[in-house]
């Protein structure tokens, strides 16, 4: 990555639908060139343009992080698993007191407990669970920093 694909990640952070054209007159480039870094950027998994929402505001109103302590011979496995549950939106490792981050979206609190009971708690490797249910989300954003190549 160089400077210039940094440059057009950082315009597509603010708002993925501007314009490649927009892109290219502000960045003095052609719109070719802007096209085939996009298309790049995909393709090797460090960009994806899509349309986030509030899950409150779309008829799910289930958001809850689970915190799960993982049999590390087992990773790889419980990660698989996790990410196969279609209500599974986020999977992430971590360090500290749990191994494992997951989010699940659910559309009720019943749907909620299926899944807990018929997924996630059937999985081999998982030793404990926690979870927070979130009641709302006041913050939820996207155009962070991502540095550039002299930070690199």
């Amino acid at each position: 990555m160089d400077e210039l694909d940094f440059d057009i990640i950082k315009r597509l952070q603010t708002d993925g639908r501007t314009s490649y054209t927009d892109i290219s007159e502000e960045l003095g480039v052609t719109v070719g060139t802007v096209r085939n870094r996009v298309q790049r950027l995909i393709e090797n998994q460090i960009l994806k343009i899509v349309g986030v929402v509030n899950p409150f505001k779309t008829g799910s109103p289930s958001v809850t992080i689970f915190g799960m302590k993982v049999r590390h011979q087992k990773l790889d496995h419980v990660i698989k698993k996790l990410v196969a549950i279609p209500e599974v939106r986020f999977v992430a490792a971590a360090t500290g007191v749990y191994d494992l981050y997951v989010e699940v979206i659910t559309s009720s609190n019943e749907e909620l407990y299926r899944v807990m009971k018929n997924g996630i708690s059937a999985i081999d490797g998982i030793e404990s669970i926690e979870s927070s249910l979130i009641l709302e989300i006041f913050k939820q954003s996207y155009d962070w920093d991502v540095g550039s190549q002299s930070s690199q």
